[in-house]
């Protein structure tokens, strides 16, 4: 018997914020401090920022067959209550990362600015977030230290049973103020037995003040597919370079 999507949707659900939680929150209380001494101190001068959503990629950049659609605030701040709720009565082993998780996920009020979207294709959905202002500082070596931190993490929860989290870093160009590429696959497992596995990308850029995410989730498990072939780095890589370039030419 093959899990059901509400099931699968909502393991995947938790681990996708718990992974951009890794990179967007879980800092010291100095780094918090200090990012919110200068989110004060940016909203005390009078000259505007430019508009954050001008520097997302253009839609041809996923591909022709990508249907992009921009995600608000509020509904980044949604997905993350439901994740939250999903995570009640959530169990992490090993100690180390329970650590690392824990208080990891993304509280997008926190942050001066943010601007998403989302790009679906035929197996699989990129999301492309910037940050600007808030707890950005570090974001990107946490990232880059999770898999040292953390190779392998066992997630169980009532609302899906039981996951296992696998972490890899991968090489990425030198960018900005800090780059860090992120392999993380997902092991589904239910009471019954049975089981389904989601590779997925997450990459992150630190350019002064802004942050760059992106995910690449490979989603045709949630209907029922096969199972889902892991999403080139390369090419992975290569589109959050164009991401980077894209969003400092339009911002700085």
């Amino acid at each position: 018997m093959r899990l059901n999507s509400r099931t699968v949707r909502s393991a995947l659900a938790l681990t996708a914020v718990l992974a951009l939680g890794t990179a967007c929150g879980g800092g010291d209380e100095q780094g918090e401090e200090a990012a919110a001494t200068t989110a004060s101190s940016s909203s005390a001068e009078e000259t505007p920022a430019p508009d954050l959503a001008s520097g997302l990629l253009p839609a041809e950049a996923f591909g022709a067959d990508a249907t992009v659609v921009a995600i608000s605030p509020e509904q980044l701040a949604q997905g993350a209550g439901l994740a939250a709720s999903g995570a009640e009565g959530l169990q992490v082993t090993p100690e180390e990362c329970a650590v690392a998780v824990e208080g990891t996920q993304p509280k997008f009020e926190d942050f001066d600015d943010v601007a998403a979207q989302s790009a679906t294709g035929a197996s699989a959905t990129t999301v492309e977030m910037l940050v600007r202002g808030g707890p950005t500082k570090d974001a990107v070596a946490q990232l880059a230290t999770a898999g040292e931190r953390c190779p392998q993490a066992q997630v169980t929860s009532p609302s899906f049973g039981q996951a296992i989290i696998t972490f890899e870093q991968l090489p990425v160009d030198d960018l900005g103020d800090g780059a860090a590429l992120l392999r993380y696959t997902t092991a589904v497992s239910a009471p019954d037995g049975s089981s389904v596995t989601v590779p997925a990308l997450i990459g992150a850029v630190e350019d002064g003040d802004r942050l760059l995410l992106m995910m690449s989730l490979e989603t045709s498990a949630l209907s029922g597919g096969a199972a889902a072939a892991p999403a080139d780095p390369a090419a992975f890589a290569d589109l959050l370079a164009q991401a980077y370039e894209a969003q400092a030419e339009a911002l700085d």
